[in-house]
């Protein structure tokens, strides 16, 4: 895998915070406010509905590149699965296992010179701490 530049590194640090404020919160490891917002399922029931709106953007400006059929119904899956998985009883393992299965549409974009060589390094290391967070809600 190809190093992430330092600019998309600092970003996919920054964007993947409340995952890890959510697990520590379960975790114990710090206690949140007492406001509805900063309740760590609340916060990871939205939050994975973001993560995946996000990466139907990114998918978006890849497809935009080169648009096929292919590129566009790829780009379109990340928020139904978002909407799908936010209206399930307990969204937290549905978004886990989308996050995961989106980066199958990582490497299809990155074999077809679509997404940049780095893409994967990033969404690797965000997508597994966005998932390990998901799993410890549902699991822990």
């Amino acid at each position: 895998m190809k190093p992430v530049p330092a600019l998309p590194a600092l970003f996919g640090g920054v964007l993947i915070l409340p995952f890890i404020y959510a697990a520590a919160a379960l975790a114990g490891l710090i206690t949140p406010p007492r406001a509805y917002w900063a309740d760590p399922f609340t916060v990871l029931n939205s939050y994975g509905a973001i993560y995946l709106g996000m990466l139907g953007g990114v998918y978006w400006g890849f497809a935009a590149k080169r648009a096929t059929i292919l590129d566009a119904l790829i780009a379109i899956v990340p928020p139904f699965a978002a909407f799908g998985a936010s209206i399930s009883p307990t969204p937290v393992l549905p978004y886990a296992i989308g996050i995961a299965g989106m980066l199958g549409f990582d490497l299809i974009f990155i074999a077809r010179g679509l997404a940049p060589k780095w893409w994967l390094s990033l969404r690797v290391y965000s997508g597994v701490i966005a998932i390990a967070a998901l799993l410890y809600a549902y699991y822990g």
